[in-house]
């Protein structure tokens, strides 16, 4: 009796530990609330504001509340290089990015905004499809993206027409100090930068100390930036990727189905936010040009001119700033798919 007594004494002790090692591996036991700040810098009253707030609803929705998120619009915890550093650290657990933030933590995504390089959205879903889990592979390990979006494409906006490169050359092209290697491709073009921060871009505007800048237009509609600089060159320069990144710390707290409940509704609400984008910034340009904007459209050839422009820089660039191997897979995906391959 006491042998049989200390036996099954036995199997519980075993059977406790071996629970207890398979909870501590898919992250916090039922029951514990994992509490989430998630951080934009970008508007409440935008579409990516709105999405994100239908995001944390949801994933509150799909874990029974015990994932609660909280969401900081308006660039009320800083810049994206204040953001990172915050992630970095856990005093948030969650942010939106755009690609060069992400170049910080994944250096390749920036081969997506080599300029001129991928021409539209159908380009850039036939060039993400293939490269997408390569670029998760290379993120790196302190942070895991929930989902990737299309934040739009880059467009120069001036205060005089530019319809080829030395056109734009001859303006003082506004960008932030953050987007360090792309404003060192800009600059091995033969560009003038004038770096200036979002918050005091105003000002250096009224004082003609910047008379161009190259944005998406769905920023450039709500900060009225078009009473300023109004003329944009309709030709997109290059896509702006967005992402959705969390810290390994808050991944690590939460349960397998947890994390694949919240990497699914993430993704999809990436997908259904993706659709809408292009509708998005076709409407910020209508509008934009109802209310005094130029929207002058480049020639062929004008066109052509940028093309072979790039090319001349791009020789010094690839191997640097842009991942080799990777630039050499996007270029052949583009080439494959322009001859009908």
């Amino acid at each position: 009796m006491k042998k049989a007594c200390f036996l099954l004494t036995l199997i519980f002790i075993m059977s406790f530990f071996t629970l207890s090692t398979v909870f501590a591996q898919r992250g916090s036991a039922r029951g514990e609330v994992v509490n989430i700040r998630v951080a934009s810098s970008l508007p409440r009253n935008s579409d990516w504001g709105r999405a994100l707030d239908r995001l944390a609803a949801d994933w509150g929705k799909a874990t029974n509340n015990q994932v609660r998120a909280i969401v900081n619009h308006d660039g009320r915890e800083g810049t994206e290089g204040d953001m990172l550093r915050k992630l970095n650290g856990d005093a948030i657990q969650v942010a939106l990015f755009t690609s060069a933030a992400i170049a910080e933590i994944c250096p390749e995504v920036l081969n997506l905004s080599v300029p001129f390089m991928i021409q539209n959205n159908t380009e850039l879903d036939k060039v993400l499809q293939d490269v997408q889990p390569i670029l998760e592979s290379r993120v790196k390990n302190e942070f895991v993206i929930l989902a990737w979006s299309k934040g739009g494409w880059i467009y120069v906006f001036s205060k005089e027409k530019v319809f080829v490169p030395d056109d734009l050359r001859k303006q003082k092209l506004g960008t932030s100090p953050e987007l360090r290697d792309m404003n060192t491709v800009f600059r091995t073009m033969g560009y003038q930068l004038v770096e200036a921060d979002i918050v005091n871009i105003g000002t250096r505007l009224a004082s003609n100390m910047v008379n161009a800048i190259y944005m998406i237009p769905a920023a450039i509609a709500p900060m009225q930036m078009h009473k300023s600089l109004n003329h944009m060159l309709d030709l997109p320069i290059a896509p702006i990727m967005g992402a959705l990144v969390m810290n390994r710390i808050t991944w690590n707290k939460l349960t397998q189905e947890q994390q694949r409940d919240i990497v699914n509704i993430t993704r999809r609400t990436a997908v259904e936010f993706d659709a809408s984008m292009a509708k998005t910034e076709a409407n910020a340009i209508l509008s934009m040009g109802r209310d005094g904007l130029n929207v002058n459209k480049p020639s062929k050839q004008q066109s052509d001119v940028w093309q072979a422009d790039t090319k001349k820089a791009l020789p010094s660039l690839v191997g640097t700033i842009f991942d080799r191997d990777l630039y050499n897979r996007i270029n052949d995906i583009l080439e494959k798919s322009r001859s009908g391959r």
